[in-house]
């Protein structure tokens, strides 16, 4: 679950992100709300905090000086998702530019809400609970072994059910999501470190090397050691 911290100066804007959140069942706990960019910052620095839905015009800070206040003072990966009406968009793209993850405009409509945290989140969410909950454990835990049965036993299920929902949802089978899941970060990995091949394919969750590179090649079509030479290459 992730912990969250709504700071607008509008009532209506905090109780649609929270109504929003419940409606999608999303893996998000609002653990305190801020009217100003004061409390916000106030806020952030007492409490553990994943994401924060921060509107750029509020009184005292505004939403842009609160991101750069704690980009200075914390080491973190705080996810900052920016709030703003239409006529401060160009605030929006400074905020970008700080680090913010995504801008959400208001008025927010539900699908631009349901959009913005998927690409947050990292993942696609459906509208039944179970599945969203095996989702979250999945994309949280793919660096260690993880089993159709097991995640059907964590969750009270069945393997046919689970198996069924990604069918479903995502039109994969249970192990394709996995491996296109750990291939992603591996190629985030390979782009972003400069870990050896065998080090990323332990760190997303591969005990077998040569395993590893037949997923990889017929996931991206060459092997991570050309892909790698590539991107060196550039």
């Amino acid at each position: 679950m992730r912990q969250a911290v709504i700071a607008d100066d509008e009532d209506l804007s905090i109780d649609l992100m929270k109504y929003l959140i419940k409606r999608f069942s999303l893996p998000i706990n609002i653990i305190a709300q801020a009217s100003s960019g004061d409390e916000a910052l106030d806020m952030i620095n007492k409490l553990k905090t994943d994401i924060v839905f921060l509107d750029i015009k509020m009184p005292v800070l505004s939403g842009l000086e609160v991101i750069e206040k704690i980009k200075i003072s914390q080491n973190n990966s705080i996810d900052f998702i920016v709030v703003t009406a239409y006529s401060y968009f160009e605030y929006a793209q400074r905020s970008l530019r700080l680090g913010a993850k995504d801008i959400l405009l208001k008025p927010i409509e539900p699908e631009q809400f349901l959009e913005t945290m998927e690409r947050v989140l990292g993942y696609r969410y459906s509208n039944n609970k179970i599945f969203n909950e095996i989702l979250e454990y999945i994309n949280n835990n793919y660096q260690e072994e993880i089993e159709l049965k097991e995640c059907a036993e964590r969750y009270h299920t069945s393997p046919s059910y689970i198996a069924r929902m990604f069918k479903k949802y995502y039109g994969l089978s249970f192990i394709t999501y996995v491996n296109n899941l750990r291939i992603d970060k591996s190629v985030m990995l390979l782009k972003n470190t400069d870990m050896s091949i065998k080090e990323i394919a332990y760190k997303v969750g591969y005990n077998n090397l040569n395993y590893f590179y037949k997923v990889f090649k017929k996931t991206m079509g060459v092997t991570p050691n050309i892909f790698k030479n590539g991107l060196i290459q550039k």
